[in-house]
């Protein structure tokens, strides 16, 4: 399990029959410290999170496993959201603490169109 800030929602009027009445986020996998670690994804969401709360999630195959149909077309699943985390006899993350962390510079075109 990994752990992510929620950055946003996606919206997705067409997709897979699978995903129907399933929300989408789009989150921001950080590390321990609230410091963003590689690129935002999509993920499903089947906690019911919203924007700036943190959450851990599962990635490949198990990802699917958070669903009705474990057979669905998915990369990562949302399976809890996150009080905070004690690191080393610290409390090292909680929301409050990084409503404000940076995210990571974006690299090159983010348009596949081009």
């Amino acid at each position: 399990m990994q752990l992510a800030k929620v950055v946003g929602r996606v919206v997705a009027t067409v997709k897979q029959d699978t995903l129907t009445s399933v929300p989408l986020q789009w989150i921001q996998p950080i590390a321990a410290n609230g410091v963003a670690v590689g690129r935002p994804i999509v993920a499903v969401d089947r906690v019911g999170v919203g924007p700036d709360e943190i959450v851990y999630f599962i990635t490949s195959r198990e990802a699917a496993l958070t669903l009705e149909n474990s057979f669905a077309a998915v990369d990562a699943g949302i399976v809890g959201k996150v009080d905070w985390v004690n690191v080393a006899g610290g409390r090292r993350l909680c929301a409050e603490d990084i409503e404000d962390a940076p995210l990571p510079p974006r690299s090159g075109n983010t348009n596949r169109d081009g």
